[in-house]
């Protein structure tokens, strides 16, 4: 009887330890486990935007901002407006390559539009459209430094107006004076343009690759050499706010 008790004792305790060992191994898998998936315990895991869809190929831009003038070309153009909208693909983290569509607005300086075309006041209308690169020289998991730059197809679009004042009419025919400018002259010219700039973008959110890009570019339009707005080789300095996803 002592014998069968000192075996079963024997055997049994193997048995239970092995039980003890699983129960804590299983313990701490669910805890490890457990911590994982509990955000509260993720304090060191930082989440980023990995892109793996194919759609992350492409890119989508849109902007405004300030230009001014420069060079020579200041004595042809006040300081005015532009608006960029863009599209292209990115082939990885450093390159993407950018079809753009840039707009800029700016006034004919007063005594200029007088000595042309008798009028006081005109502008400028000059749009370009590029195909650009783009390289991060700095790239982050947030944040990149890139230089943007190429050439393509420009139109130059001047205007001399004259203020005027007529009569406008509401729903009951009510008449009330309004002003406006009306177009007496105009020129326009296309040509080849070259631009090169430098800029920055941040991500707005770790979970999106939608980033806020600060840049200014040196825009070249190889204009004629001629009186009229804008000058030979008209040289703008586009400052732009966009976003780009």
């Amino acid at each position: 009887m002592k014998r069968a008790a000192y075996l079963t004792l024997a055997c049994g305790l193997p048995l239970t330890a092995g039980l003890c060992a699983q129960n804590s191994s299983s313990s701490s898998d669910y805890q490890s486990n457990y911590q994982y998936n509990n955000p509260q315990y993720n304090s060191n895991r930082t989440p980023r935007y990995t892109g793996h869809s194919w759609t992350d190929h492409f890119v989508f831009e849109a902007g405004a901002g300030v230009t001014p003038a420069a060079g020579d070309t200041q004595h042809y153009a006040n300081t005015g407006y532009n608006v960029l909208l863009g599209t292209g693909l990115k082939f990885n983290d450093r390159l993407s390559l950018l079809a753009e569509w840039n707009f800029n607005r700016m006034g004919v300086p007063h005594t200029l539009a007088g000595i042309i075309a008798g009028t006081p006041d005109g502008n400028e209308h000059l749009w370009t459209l590029d195909l650009n690169p783009k390289f991060n020289f700095i790239h982050g998991d947030r944040g990149n430094g890139y230089v943007i730059g190429g050439g393509g197809f420009s139109r130059a679009l001047i205007n001399f107006t004259v203020p005027v004042v007529f009569y406008c009419y509401d729903y009951y025919y009510f008449g009330y004076p309004c002003s406006g400018d009306v177009t007496v002259s105009h020129v326009s010219s296309n040509q080849g343009n070259l631009d090169i700039g430098l800029g920055g973008e941040w991500r707005l959110s770790p979970y999106d690759r939608g980033k806020l890009f600060v840049e200014a570019r040196y825009l070249k339009l190889f204009t004629s050499n001629s009186a009229l707005p804008p000058g030979k080789d008209a040289t703008l300095v586009p400052v732009t706010v966009g976003f780009r996803w």
